[in-house]
């Protein structure tokens, strides 16, 4: 498929950068977008910022949320975003870590749902760093950049219930079912753990639902595609076994998806907070006890946006100094020793500790907009409406993390055991 696209986008103004500001972005390939990728953090989030407000990704009505968004992805892959972390000599973008993650933030500043695609798609395509060898990640790599591919599955590799059986003249069947939790639908490869038969080694696999046999999503959330597939007779090929998750790389990408929820629920949170704003500054009149001439000069409703933007601005500040911290490790993997360490307790704290405040800021901002916004704000502006519900059904429980940075301040440990591969 060739794309030629000139668009040019004018995203929404942020809080993070005052005035209004443009950007085109040309794109003319006969692959996916690549040559529009750019090299530097700079032109990275402003290519993230010009894809996610442009058409496809942004809902500003939420019409599309929890359906099935194939223009979000193409969008995304048309820019060259798909491949960003993968490094530039397999024909990725070569951004750090510290990029990928702000990536998936301003993308759900816009659209939880294919933030949410995004990030785990950047976290599972990078497993055959963590799990694989050297060559088999170079060509997992150069494959999945040059094909544009999106990548999804359950970036929970000791969650071994499908069984990988050898077939008499090479390749394995992949049987039963499991929980997916991004890219059920639309993904162009499933990453998922599995057990192989006669042996009951775990291993991590990669496997193309459009192949032989049968791969299909059964239940779940539709936007972000998250639910459960059936796997009956699915063909494995030899190479796309990603590798045998060790307990230091599973503890490392688990500490890596809470940091990519932590900057999914900033974005969120974020998003909501631009809709706001702009339903806030664009009321006619004021209300009649605000005493105000403008709404915006109302002193509860200074107050209050104050409070939410500070308990935001404090869970982005956390989450970005945890992605500082863990960074190095996820880059280690992919290095020379090609071996993934399990990261030191302060980083995997503070990761917990991020998603934590991220989490409860995320539904602390898209809730307490509605009240901000007065009665009938859901009908005069749906766009307030998605935001909640990104919020409220893209994270899991957080009591569980907080059970772990407590326990961890109580008595010194931390992570609690847990069960992992043998």
């Amino acid at each position: 498929m060739i794309f030629h696209t000139t668009r040019a986008y004018t995203p929404r103004v942020r809080r993070d950068a005052p005035g209004a500001w443009e950007t085109t972005v040309t794109t003319t390939c006969d692959q996916p977008a690549q040559q529009a990728s750019p090299r530097d953090h700079a032109g990275w989030l402003a290519l993230a910022r010009a894809t996610a407000s442009g058409p496809g990704v942004d809902d500003p009505d939420g019409r599309h949320t929890g359906r099935p968004q194939p223009r979000g992805v193409e969008a995304l892959r048309r820019a060259g975003l798909l491949a960003l972390p993968i490094p530039a000599r397999h024909g990725g973008g070569g951004a750090t870590w510290c990029t990928a993650y702000q990536v998936v933030r301003e993308v759900a500043a816009f659209n939880g749902d294919i933030g949410l695609l995004l990030g785990q798609h950047y976290l599972l395509s990078w497993t055959p760093a963590l799990f694989g060898t050297k060559t088999g990640r170079e060509r997992l790599w150069a494959d999945a950049a040059a094909g544009g591919m999106l990548w999804g599955g359950a970036p929970d590799p000791r969650d071994t219930s499908l069984t990988l059986t050898p077939r008499p003249h090479g390749g394995f069947t992949l049987d039963g079912t499991t929980a997916i939790t991004a890219g059920a639908v639309l993904a162009d490869r499933l990453a998922v753990g599995a057990t192989r038969a006669g042996t009951g080694e775990p291993l991590m696999v990669l496997v193309d639902p459009a192949g032989p046999g049968d791969a299909r999503a059964e239940d779940g959330t539709a936007g972000a595609q998250n639910g459960t597939v059936l796997f009956a007779g699915a063909a494995v090929r030899e190479d796309d076994v990603i590798g045998r998750p060790g307990p230091a790389a599973t503890a490392l990408l688990a500490s890596a998806v809470q940091l990519m929820f932590a900057q999914l629920y900033v974005g969120i949170a974020e998003g909501a907070l631009d809709a706001a704003r702009a339903h806030a500054v664009g009321r006619p009149r004021p209300w009649p006890l605000g005493q105000a001439r403008r709404t915006s000069g109302d002193a509860y409703l200074c107050g209050a946006y104050g409070g939410l933007l500070a308990q935001v601005r404090a869970a982005r500040a956390l989450a970005d100094r945890a992605v500082d911290d863990l960074a190095p490790a996820l880059h280690g993997a992919a290095g020379a020793a090609g071996r993934a360490g399990a990261p030191s307790r302060e980083p995997a704290v503070l990761a917990a500790t991020a998603k934590i405040a991220a989490a409860q800021a995320s539904l602390a901002v898209a809730s307490r907009v509605f009240e901000l916004a007065g009665a009938g704000s859901p009908r005069a502006r749906p766009g307030l409406a998605r935001f909640w519900r990104y919020a409220r059904t893209l994270h899991d429980p957080v009591a569980y993390r907080q059970a772990e940075v407590g326990r961890e301040f109580l008595t010194g440990e931390f992570p609690p055991e847990r069960k992992a591969p043998p």
